[in-house]
């Protein structure tokens, strides 16, 4: 069948036209990352193949927001558009079935032709992983940054250092230094530390909810308050690391991409969300 439209060239004010809205979820593993690269295995490439499978009709997917290699996601938001009068829980299980099998689609709605998740986000909430203990667990190396033996983490530490980093600041060196945006402001609404995390003792989990993140900034936080709970940076440094003078070099490690996973995505900017649960808390 001859592709009827491309969601780049479509305009909205066609009849036939509607959108579609999926929140998707994937193993990051072996993806090199989730934006459509040429010659390389993506979320987003994987994604319109089989869009384009089931909806007889080639389409971009817009996404939430990118996430690196290694990264993997519960929550990614993803849109289309499309002329096929298929239900969106009919778009779902069929695109499901095109699928590998680390990558699905969790849920889905209907939303306006040319909706943009990524122009909707109004937070996220990321999670990231980490190991403890004598031995690493085969099951979690994909799944968690593995400390290794004799790595002992000060909670108490890492929860007042990440208390200290809640809230409006310039974040200029929580960002990969080839990241070269110059609005680096951005907002922290929380930050947690999970001991226990999922009911094994030795996880620990640093969760995160912001308005937006810099390139690798959760995982260059999640490192700076790893090196405060073992003991390699001082708390009163965090204050230093918070402004237009602080540099990349001077906050902690980026840690690991397989640690990290996109939880949630908030959406309600200026459409309604089509799922009202990630509409904005309050």
């Amino acid at each position: 069948m001859t592709p009827r439209i491309s969601s780049a060239l479509a305009h909205s004010s066609d009849p036939d036209l509607r959108g579609l809205c999926f929140v998707v979820a994937y193993d990051g593993t072996d993806f090199c990352g989730s934006q459509l690269q040429p010659e390389q295995r993506t979320v987003q490439g994987e994604l319109e193949r089989a869009f384009a499978r089931m909806a007889d009709h080639p389409a971009r997917a817009r996404l939430s927001g990118r996430t690196d290699a290694g990264v993997h996601a519960l929550g990614q938001v993803v849109a289309f558009d499309t002329t096929r009068a298929i239900p969106p829980l009919g778009f779902m299980r069929g695109i499901n079935t095109l699928l590998p099998d680390d990558l699905r689609i969790m849920r889905s709605a209907s939303c306006p032709a040319g909706y943009h998740p990524r122009h909707e986000s109004m937070g996220k909430t990321y999670r990231y992983v980490v190991q403890t203990g004598e031995q690493k667990n085969p099951l979690m190396r994909h799944r968690a940054f593995q400390l290794g033996r004799d790595v002992a983490l000060d909670l108490g530490r890492m929860r007042e250092a990440a208390s200290m980093l809640v809230g409006t600041h310039d974040f200029r060196a929580f960002r990969a230094s080839d990241d070269q945006r110059e609005n680096t402001m951005r907002t922290i609404y929380t930050m947690t530390i999970e001991e226990a995390h999922a009911g094994d003792p030795t996880l620990v989990a640093i969760e995160v909810r912001g308005t937006a993140f810099m390139k690798n900034m959760v995982r260059i936080l999640a490192g700076t308050l790893l090196d405060v709970g073992r003991g390699r940076m001082p708390l009163a440094r965090i204050p230093t690391l918070l402004g237009s003078e602080a540099r990349r070099d001077q906050a902690g490690l980026t840690a690991p991409a397989q640690g990290l996973t996109l939880v949630r995505v908030e959406l309600g900017r200026k459409t309604p969300s089509p799922f009202p649960d990630l509409a904005p808390p309050g």
